[in-house]
């Protein structure tokens, strides 16, 4: 028996090893399909290859090894000023010269498909970016390019804008907009259109603009209502946006209070400018000073964590002592906090998650927690699907070629930087 159990256990061996040393022999004959290692180049025209196992993340190893198109940018247009009420958007007001400090961008373009989807994976260099898009701010700081007043609301905020315009057979562009406000945080880039002239049309049911009556001077219609702010992205994973950047449309409440009181109640009642400084702007004097309050880590606290803060031990100095002098009349306090979410800035949209998978997914490896105003440097990986069904859209088949350019800018949208037309091209999948 025991002889018997031998053989038997002789010829198990031997099938398996066949088996594992046959597949093997097989990869060996017939490799995955799949891009060829590479050592990555620059090249002129913009090549994406075939990977048969998704490369969709920015850590995945074809972005590591894929040839790049070294982007040449441009002044497209500057020195444009925004209407009454836009003051400080001007970052990229003399092109080249004010984008990255004026130091070159190092902008790099990438690209792949599988089966499904067209990948660009777009790099650049910006130390000066600004994660908060057109808050709206009471009593804003000058701006030396404008002689109008910045008293009352302005919108002053804005951020890295990138745009990639693909060239239509019949005229116009498919155009799609990544921005670090309001697309980073919900992983998409908007699907938007363009006239010849690259006019974009910005109709989006994502956004919609925080402001009473539509006007750059008026008020902010909302405020966050203090509850916690978290999405479902379409991947299922849970997502915190943080408030004082972002306002869901489902997490607002109205905007009320009287600024004007508050400011007087800062300034004149409480006398808060003794520590913090004229409308919250900061002191240098080193004993006095209690910090600035015109920055947007305001707007992280509710209405009652500002007032719980400001009537706690943590509020050091002589604080509880001014604050003393209005702590007991409500309507005082409550305006005192309008006008301190006014300083800070409030959101100047609101956003609506959409409900499905996007149509163009958005990975960045920046968030409002990682701008460095000293090194920053912008990775965004777009996906979309070859062919997305939409009459207004690019439809990708990967024996043709395609004609796309980038734009880019900072703190601005009206002023920008743009490149050169690029050539995509898809090399073939078969081995």
């Amino acid at each position: 028996m025991k002889n018997l159990m031998r053989i038997v256990s002789g010829l198990l061996f031997t099938i398996v090893a066949l088996i594992y040393f046959s597949a093997c022999e097989s990869e060996k004959r017939i490799p995955p399909k799949g891009y060829i290692p590479n050592t990555p180049e620059s090249v002129e025209k913009l090549e994406a290859a075939y990977f048969w196992i998704p490369q969709d993340q920015l850590n995945s190893p074809y972005w590591k090894e894929a040839n790049y198109v070294e982007i040449t940018l441009s002044n497209g247009s500057i020195r444009n000023l925004y209407p009454d009420g836009y003051l400080n958007m001007t970052g990229t007001y003399n092109g080249l010269a004010d984008f990255n400090r004026g130091d070159d961008a190092k902008a790099t373009i990438k690209a792949g498909y599988d089966d499904e989807f067209v990948y660009l994976l777009i790099e650049w260099k910006d130390t000066t970016a600004d994660a908060s898009l057109a808050s709206r701010i009471f009593n804003g700081p000058e701006d030396v390019r404008k002689q109008d007043t910045t008293g009352g609301w302005t919108s002053q905020r804005n951020q890295d804008n990138m745009l990639v315009f693909f060239g239509l057979p019949e005229g116009g562009y498919d155009v799609w907009k990544w921005s670090m406000a309001y697309t980073a945080p919900l992983n998409l880039a908007l699907n938007l259109s363009a006239d010849a002239s690259g006019i974009v049309d910005g109709e989006t049911e994502i956004l919609h603009d925080n402001s009473s009556d539509g006007t750059s001077r008026s008020r902010p219609r909302y405020e966050w209502n203090g509850e916690r702010q978290e999405i479902t992205l379409s991947d299922g994973t849970r997502r915190l946006l943080d408030p004082a950047y972002y306002l869901l449309d489902d997490m607002k409440m109205d905007f009320e209070g009287d600024v004007e009181k508050g400011q007087k109640a800062f300034n004149v009642t409480a006398d808060c400018r003794y520590c913090h400084g004229p409308n919250g702007n900061g002191i240098s004097d080193g004993y006095t000073n209690g910090g600035a309050l015109n920055d947007v880590f305001t707007n992280r606290y509710t209405r009652e964590g500002i007032v719980e803060f400001i009537d706690s031990p943590g509020h050091e100095g002589r604080g509880p002592q001014y604050w003393g002098r209005i702590k007991n009349d409500s309507a005082a306090v409550f305006d005192l906090v309008t006008f301190l979410r006014g300083i800070a800035g409030v959101p100047g949209n609101t956003i609506v998650p959409p409900s499905s998978e996007p149509d163009i997914s958005a990975l960045t490896n920046v968030g409002t927690g990682t701008v460095s105003t000293r090194n920053t440097s912008y990775q965004i990986l777009l996906r979309r699907r070859l062919q997305n069904g939409n009459s207004e859209d690019v439809q990708f088949t990967p024996e043709n070629t395609y004609t796309l350019s980038i734009r880019l800018s900072d703190n601005d949208e009206i002023n920008f930087l743009e490149s050169q037309n690029l050539e995509l091209i898809f090399k073939s999948n078969s081995l």
